[in-house]
């Protein structure tokens, strides 16, 4: 099975910069190995007063995602994260979304293991 991974972005397009925030982010653009294509999926929940997390979470899950990269997440987000499978890379600050994508592939970033935001 492929891994579609969701990157944190400020617009939907593979040269956008990575969004630090993942719960804030403006969208997600996602990477689907298996037809080798980007998608992108706008955060509806961005600005709402609580739980942009763990709906932007919802959002993912329902696209299947089983991967995230994002700089910070906060721990109402990573625990929703953990519920859904899916994990989360950090290491992506300054980045594009296709760096970003190319830094996980080579193995460049780290799995979060516990809420950094």
């Amino acid at each position: 099975m492929t891994k579609k991974i969701a990157i944190c972005a400020s617009s939907p397009s593979p040269s956008a910069l990575v969004d630090e925030r993942f719960g804030r982010c403006a969208c997600f653009v996602i990477w689907d190995p298996a037809i080798m294509e980007y998608s992108s999926l706008s955060n509806m929940v961005h600005d709402a007063a609580h739980g942009a997390g763990t709906g932007a979470v919802q959002s993912l899950a329902k696209q299947e995602v089983s991967l995230v990269l994002s700089q910070r997440v906060g721990p109402k987000a990573f625990i929703a994260l953990e519920q859904a499978g899916i994990k989360i890379f950090s290491g992506v600050a300054g980045k594009t979304v296709e760096d970003a994508l190319k830094s996980y592939e080579s193995g460049e970033l780290s799995e979060l293991l516990r809420p950094n935001s």
